[in-house]
Order: C-alpha cells, then structure tokens, then sequence
C-alpha cells in the first residue's frame, strides 16, 4: 500500500469507522490454528515461570479445497452464479461497480491472459486439483462450485468475474496462514426494501463484517506459500505484502528504526481505496464521496490492455513518488568520496563509482509489490557533458530489451532446481529464492555505478541524471501472455470476455513505463552554477545512503560508518534531537553487525537520551548482544521491543530463538506462541517452540507434531546449491547475489 505524506480529514474518518473492526479482527487472528484457546499469553508473562501452559501454535491445514484454504462457513455451499453476480449490486452502487470494472481485481481469473498463463501451467505440469491453491484467490466462483478439477471452457461466466463484490463483503472470518485464508459466509445478502430502515440495516450488517476493512482481510490473499500439492517438492515461502507491512511504521511498528514517517498507521484500504467522488448516484456514498473500488497499485498494464487512458493515468498518478532515488555519493580511485555528489571533482581518465540511493517512500510493503519475481522495476543513469552531448549510460536499454546487462533491477529471482531462472510465473517450478532486491517499507538500497573519465576531458560540468522505472510486468511473461492471448483457446476467451463483460484484455498491447521518481546533479567545474532537483537537507541524504550502505556484506559495512557520521556533524549537537536518534540507530545497527558491541550499546544510549525509550533503539541492542550469544540481554533487550508491535512478528521469532538459546524453554516458547499468529510458518519460531515442548517434557505426541511441523517448514538444505548453480551457470547471477553490487556506465564516445 502507497501511504499519504499526511493524514486527511477522509483518513481520520475511515480511522473512526474501523478501529474497532480492526481490532477484533487481530483477537480472531491471533486464535487461529492452536491447540488450545490460550494460544496468545499476556506478554507480560515472556521469560517467566508461571506454570507454563504447553498450548502449541500450528499452522492450520486447509480444508475440502486445498491445497488452498478458502471456504464457505460451516461446510456449507456457495453456488458460482450467486458469486459472479454483480448486476444485483450494481442497481444501487454504481459508482463502485464502475471504478471495480476497472480493477486488477475484476480481471483476477481466467478472463486474464497473465493469470492463465500461470495457472494453466500448474494444471498442466502438476495437476488440475493443484490449482485450487490459486482458485483459493482468483476463481472463486469455479472453487466453490467444485469446477476446478475440469476443463474451463471459455463460455463459462464463472471465469470472467474475478475477485467482485461477495467475494469480500461475504468473508465473516480470515486467519493468518494465507493462500485464501478466509472463510464465506453461508447466508444470502439480504436486498434493501426503499423506505424500510430496518431492512437497510440488515443489509448493511451482511455486507459489513468484521474483517471487512483489515488488512488481514486483504492478507489472507496477499499471503502466499507453496508446497508438494503445488509441485514444488517443498515448503517455499511466496510473496507476502501482510508480513511486510505488519513489520513497518505503518502498520504500528518502530522496530526497524527511528523514522521521521508522517500520516500515522496505515491499512492496505487506506491507501489503495481512498475517498473518491461519486458521480454516478451510488447509495452507499458518504457526503458524496465511495470508498476507491479501483483498487490502484501497480496495474499499469492493465489499463493499457484494456485501452482505458483514465485508468492508465490514474495507476501512473499513484505510482510517481512511491521511491525516491539520489545521486548521493562520487567515490575516486583513492577511496576520497564526495557526499553529497553535487560538486564532486572530475579528472581526465579517472574511473569513478557514483552511488545512487534507491528508498521505499510512501509503499506499506515491499516495493515493489505482489508478485516481485515478475514485476520489472530498475534504475537508470545518464551522464551528458556542458554541451548536452550523452557521454554514458547504464540501464537505458531495459524497457526495450527486459536484460540490460547494466541496469539495477528491483526485483526478486527464483529459480529451478538446476539454478536457472523462472521468470514468467511458472509457479510450480520454484526451488528457492536466489536473491531479493525489492525494497522493505522506508528501507534504502544502494545501487554503484562505475564511470570511467574520458581521457580528453570533456566540457564541464558534467550533468548526471538517474531515474527509477517500472512497468508492472517482465518482457518474458508479457510475451508469455501475448502468446497465450493470440492462441486458439486465447481467441476465444477474448471473444467470450466482450459477451460477458463487454470488453476484452489485449494481453499484445504495449506495456506503459512509468518514471518514479528522477534527480540530476552536476558535478566538475562549474557545477555550482546549476542547482540539484533533489532540495532535501544534505544530512537526510547522507542518512539515507549510509540506511542503504547498512545492508551490504560485512566487509564492507565500515562505509555506512562516514556517511552517517558526517550526517550527525551536519544536524549539529543542539536542537534535531529525533533526527540525530535516527542518525544514531543505524550506527549501533553498524557496529552491531560488526561485533562492537560496546560501541554499539553506547549508540543506543545516546539515542536514547534523545527520545526517551523507543522500540528500534531495544532492538538494535538485542540485535548487537545476539550478534555475540549475549542470548539472555538480548532476551531482555526483544522482550521490550515484541511488545510494541501489535502485527510485527520478527522480534517474537527473535525473542524465541534468544530465549530458547538462553535456555528459558518457558519464555521461548511463549514467545513463539505470541508470534506464530502472525507469521504461521515461520521456521524459526517453529524450530523454538518445538525444541521447547522437548525441553519440557511436553506429550510426546505434541512434541512429535511440533517437530514435524517445524521439519516441514524448515529452510531446505538444498536452496544453497540452486543458488550456487546459478551463479556458475546464468550471467551475472553471481554479481546479483551480491546486496550492493556494481554496474558498469556503457561509455559514449564524444563526436
């Protein structure tokens, strides 16, 4: 989700109107798949012998549709017809009806080329009934009518309805697992009588369930995993946009780092179905404004296939800004670098690494979002001398070519079992993720771009302009879809699409780029007569780049160090006090990682002397003392921190592995409890809580269940070896397994 620079008076509104569905819809939440009713203890008991409740927390297995998980309520029947119904609500809510025409969500089934590519191929390669596990999302009505197992012909309307109006407002209950982790209602919606209050009111309660404006409604699909019923030979863990926002500021955690993030929590409605004008007469609309059904994220292809300039410009809208990129740093041959870049000195024949800082900005999840093995994001840089003669480039040839060697691409890969690339959403053929270089919310990357000086210097300043691109979907699997689109079985769904819903996707059409963000500086002689794009403080770039620098290998980790170290000089050592906690954070961050452990609980002291006590700063000490096995500091250090966080389940795992370390079977285990609701395989915390039924003589069939479930779900011995025959055997895979990695500037000769 792409949050607002601030909260509007149409966010506080739908604040006041969901907070209370909000949190009972956690309490359910947090219930689901345990053994017992208790399966959340007060937190306030981690780490204390309190006569331990053994309740274990597994992973709920799914029901009379798996290997997906999405059903109706009570075992009871949903018949298709009634869920690709959308006329019957369109009679009252037309503006909502038109903008979900529109939506990635209205073309989720078989009426999209791109989704039945993916999905014809696991009912190919692996078998029809495996593909539930994508009904589970997008083909609701063929799931629930038991239609899956047969050939979908393209006359079926049960294909050409996607995810529509029951699908969500029927859902009465969701968990955390996943993969359609939700359950329908088995009740008909009852139809408003005009004049009759007590009818809309009844209406209103159907359609209004407590899930309804959660984010973990919206996570129960925006979950994924795959496993031996999808072909896949094992657990794999998929896209997952619920993890990563229940992780992030916006979702009410502070464990990442101090962060100067404005406009409060955000729910994945808040930013991608915001308050929009109702033009059209919809009853539902409140002071003339719906909730957004159009439900804009990174669908720009969608609106191009279906030729809608609108919705195209819209989706664009929504896209700019959601990254930033910088050109932050020049570094010369003799390790002196500027920092900021504006300015830096150019000499004849030099060869210089320029660094540009990418950072997710305004996006509640990882950016990019949904699927990142297929999205196509990447940045590019252009260097032009005084006279605006191009000198080098890197990334320009992506959009047309989809493999520019030069281009830094945001993306993630996953491979088959011989470490070559699966790159147009053959599913079921994933082995193990071989890198991931999306980014998480607020998070920064660096991208090294090398240069080399012509050795006749050419007119200076030289102008340096980097952008970040996107398009929603790689080359590979836009031609996937074109191919499937323009085959025999495509034709005719495209024919059976205009019957049904009065138009079809031309899967053939261009794909729209969109520029996310661009900057330019000057740098050489003369450079001060031009002005940066970039009009941010000097210390905030310095921040972000050494954010960015943080993650790369531990050799190199000293380079975040001056960066940041020259962003404290520059806010002073009066007044700035969060900003220079920021600033402070990410250096304990540092010298954590690299064992200074000191230095690194100096840091935290410091900060906190700033701002008072605060999430990220106990965080960043657990992290330092785990570094070294303090385990029982840094014990206490996560205990602080876990608590915090209502849907952030990363410091649990990390609570249950240091106590478990520590030997607290007690408070390990409770901790794995409070965590494994929100993140039901997570390996770590199932390895934890596994090990401690063990360690306390648990039932031995418990003990054995936990252990299973644990050996399941583990990281499988074998993803090393797919991502070391990538690097031996598919170019620059090894470059790429690299965080920060260099890309070479393609010279243009001058004349």
């Amino acid at each position: 989700m792409i949050g607002p620079a601030g909260k509007t008076a149409v966010g506080t509104r739908r604040e006041a109107r969901s907070s209370s569905l909000a949190l009972a819809a956690v309490l359910a939440v947090a219930g689901c798949g345990s053994s017992e009713p208790d399966a959340t203890p007060d937190a306030g008991r981690v780490g204390r012998d309190a006569g331990p409740s053994l309740a274990t927390v597994l992973p709920r297995d799914p029901g009379p549709n798996a290997p997906g998980f999405a059903d109706v309520d009570r075992g009871g029947r949903m018949p298709g017809s009634e869920l690709v119904d959308v006329e019957t609500c369109e009679r009252c809510h037309q503006d909502v009806a038109a903008q979900w025409r529109t939506s990635a969500h209205s073309y989720a089934s078989f009426n999209n080329p791109v989704y039945r590519v993916s999905v014809e191929g696991v009912r190919s390669e692996v078998s029809r009934d495996a593909s539930r596990h994508c009904a589970s999302c997008h083909d609701v009505a063929l799931l629930f009518d038991r239609a899956m197992g047969d050939e979908v012909a393209p006359t079926d309307v049960r294909g050409h309805f996607g995810v529509n109006c029951r699908t969500c407002h029927g859902v009465a209950r969701v968990t955390g697992d996943g993969n359609g982790s939700w359950i329908l209602a088995n009740e008909p919606i009852p139809v408003p009588v005009r004049g009759d209050a007590g009818s809309l009111r009844r209406h209103i309660d159907s359609v209004v369930k407590p899930p309804l404006r959660t984010a973990q409604l919206c996570g129960s699909c925006h979950r994924a995993f795959l496993g031996p019923e999808t072909g896949n030979g094992f657990y794999l863990a998929g896209a997952d946009d619920l993890l990563a926002w229940g992780r992030s500021e916006y979702a009410g955690s502070e464990l990442s780092r101090i962060d100067d993030v404005s406009g409060g929590e955000q729910t994945c409605q808040d930013c991608h179905m915001p308050d929009e004008a109702a033009t059209r007469g919809d009853t539902a609309a409140d002071d003339g404004v719906v909730s957004s059904h159009r439900f804009l994220g990174g669908h720009s292809w969608l609106a191009a296939m279906r030729g809608d300039a609108d919705a195209l410009a819209r989706a664009q809208a929504f896209l700019r800004g959601a990254a930033s990129i910088d050109v932050a740093a020049v570094v010369h041959e003799d390790g002196a670098s500027t920092m900021p870049a504006d300015g830096a000195p150019v000499r004849a024949g030099e060869r210089l690494r320029i660094d540009v800082v990418v950072r997710n900005q305004r996006v509640g999840h990882r950016f990019p979002g949904g699927t990142p093995d297929s999205a196509d994001t990447w940045v590019e840089l252009e260097i032009r001398d005084a006279d605006g003669r191009l000198l080098g480039e890197a990334g320009t040839r992506q959009e047309a070519t989809g493999n520019d060697p030069t281009a830094h691409r945001l993306r993630a890969l996953l491979a088959e079992e011989h470490g070559q690339p699966v790159l147009a959403r053959q599913a079921n053929r994933f082995r193990a993720a071989v890198f991931n270089h999306t980014l998480a919310p607020r998070d920064a990357t660096v991208v090294e771009l090398l240069y080399a000086v012509p050795a006749r210097l050419p007119a200076l300043p030289l102008e340096v302009t980097a952008r970040l691109r996107h398009r929603s979907r790689n080359l590979e699997l836009a031609r996937a879809a074109c191919a499937e689109h323009s085959s025999a079985r495509g034709r005719a769904f495209a024919r059976a699409a205009i019957r049904f819903r009065g138009e079809a996707l031309d899967a053939c059409a261009r794909e729209p780029v969109t520029e996310i963000a661009s900057t330019t500086i000057w740098i050489g002689a003369g450079a001060e007569s031009h002005t940066a794009t970039d009009a941010r403080p000097a210390w905030l770039r310095l921040y972000e780049h050494g954010l960015g620098m943080s993650h790369g290998l531990q050799e190199r980790l000293d380079e975040a160090r001056p960066r940041l170290m020259r962003a404290l000089e520059l806010l002073g050592a009066e007044g700035h006090e969060r900003e220079r906690a920021m600033v402070m954070t990410v250096l304990g961050q540092v010298a954590g990682r690299q064992g200074r452990t000191s230095e690194a609980l100096d840091w935290g002291r410091q900060a906190e002397e700033l701002v008072g006590a605060h999430a990220a700063i106990d965080r960043m000490r657990g992290d330092a003392l785990a570094q070294v096995w303090r385990w029982a500091e840094a014990g206490r250090a996560y205990a602080g921190a876990a608590q915090t966080a209502p849907y952030d389940d990363s410091c649990w795992s990390q609570l249950a592995v240091a106590l478990g370390s520590a030997g607290d079977a007690v408070g390990s285990l409770e901790a794995a409890r409070r965590g494994l609701p929100l993140a039901p395989r997570d390996p770590d915390m199932l390895r934890a809580q596994a090990l401690a039924l063990q360690s306390l003589a648990a039932p031995e069939t418990q003990a054995r269940a936990a252990m299973e479930t644990y050996l399941r779900h583990r990281n499988r011995d074998d993803a090393p070896g797919v991502r070391a025959r990538c690097s031996a055997t598919v170019p620059n895979c090894a470059l790429e397994r690299i965080p920060i990695h260099p890309h070479e500037v393609r010279p243009h000769p001058p004349g």
